[in-house]
């Protein structure tokens, strides 16, 4: 008999990151179950070549989580989470309850593009497959116009992706040689690109959207879209558009916001080494943590902040548990950015720093873009290849 219970709720990187990190380190010992609505281990980054129109096979940038859990001997129960007791630990799904002695908590952010009314109908989804690939199919459709790239609020996970959005859209209308007809601009509510990231990062962006002529309107907050009049209405003036690639709002997921675990940021606070919330035995990893970084900004949704969370929380539930040795996540991360034409730039440092982060960037090369698409390939195959 196995001793205890631990929950995993999400099948996302950090979720899965989790889950195979326990089993690795107490094997057997104890039952490590993972709960996710979805069937499939879909990466993020394939919808940026959605776009791009490199990658239109689903299937092929995807892979099964019961497949790879069940190789690890971790249970895999494929349901909703409705409802969550971060006081006993204690999940209820549409069809079962079960109580843990340990809950991760890993579910992301939620897309509510209904936020802002219109928007749904207005733009294409670049944060979904289907709305990237539709939107990549669309590219190559139009050859006048305007373009418009719409982050609608902040946070949003993968900071660096609307602009790598933007430059890939660039990169397939030049080599479609209508990139002189059509008008292409960036709007946000940041003041700057990738804002944790620092000055140096967002103004190598910057300058890279200026060579190429993309128009980059910060501090926009939208309020609304008109989709029959092509019309973007922000508190400050308005916008037209002829096609609208969309960055929708996020927000925690209904059962994490009705457990009472998010503050007033939206998000949950937890201790910035251990991701462990204020419930003992309960801890909160990747895009719903929410952690306040020294200069006042937090650390960004990320990837590989969510992979680290989770290789450090479970390393403490096994320590906990008598197996190993635990851990402390110490902010450091990095973050390939790519430019198109075959080029990425990437930034790499410590966001826990003091007064501020610190990042060094290494500038755009074929070299980073190489890395970019080798990292990608190997998260997903090093899943489809667990055992």
């Amino acid at each position: 008999m196995r001793d205890a219970t631990i929950l995993v709720l999400g099948g996302g990187v950090g979720g899965l990151t989790t889950a195979s990190e326990l089993a690795r380190v107490v094997g057997s010992k104890h039952r490590i179950v993972l709960v996710d609505r979805r069937a499939e281990f879909h990466e993020c980054v394939n919808n940026l070549w959605a776009i791009s129109g490199d990658v239109t096979d689903y299937k092929a940038v995807c892979a099964d989580i019961s497949t790879l859990l069940g190789k690890l001997g971790i249970d895999f129960v494929r349901d909703e989470v409705r409802r969550i007791d971060p006081t006993s630990k204690t999940i209820e799904t549409d069809s079962e309850t079960i109580k843990a002695d340990y809950l991760v908590i890993a579910l992301g952010a939620k897309l509510v593009p209904g936020l802002v009314p219109g928007l749904p109908e207005a733009g294409y989804n670049i944060y979904e497959w289907e709305g990237a690939l539709s939107f990549g199919r669309r590219l190559k459709e139009i050859d006048r116009g305007k373009i418009g790239v719409l982050i609608a609020r902040t946070p949003f996970k993968c900071p660096a992706a609307p602009y790598e959005a933007t430059f890939l859209i660039e990169e397939v209308l030049r080599k479609r040689g209508v990139r002189e007809k059509v008008d292409l601009e960036v709007y946000t509510p940041e003041w700057q690109p990738m804002l944790s990231a620092g000055d140096e990062v967002g103004s190598m962006l910057m300058e890279e959207m200026s060579k190429r002529g993309i128009g980059y309107n910060t501090e926009r907050m939208v309020l609304k879209v008109n989709p029959h009049k092509n019309e973007i209405l922000f508190e400050v003036d308005e916008a037209e558009y002829d096609v609208l690639a969309v960055v929708p709002p996020h927000v925690a997921p209904n059962p994490v916001r009705e457990c009472g675990l998010t503050d007033s940021t939206g998000w949950v606070p937890v201790h910035p080494n251990t991701l462990e919330t204020r419930y003992r035995g309960v801890y909160t990893i990747g895009d719903l943590a929410s952690i306040k970084l020294h200069n006042g900004l937090f650390l960004p949704m990320a990837g590989v902040f969510a992979m680290a969370e989770g290789i450090t929380v479970a390393r403490n539930i096994a320590h906990q548990l008598g197996e190993g040795a635990g851990a402390e996540f110490g902010g450091d991360g990095f973050c390939y950015i790519e430019l198109g034409g075959g080029l990425a730039a990437m930034g790499q440092g410590n966001f826990y720093a003091r007064p501020a982060p610190k990042i060094t960037l290494r500038p755009p090369s074929k070299e980073n873009w190489l890395a970019k698409h080798e990292l990608a390939s190997t998260v997903i195959n090093s899943l489809k290849t667990q055992n």
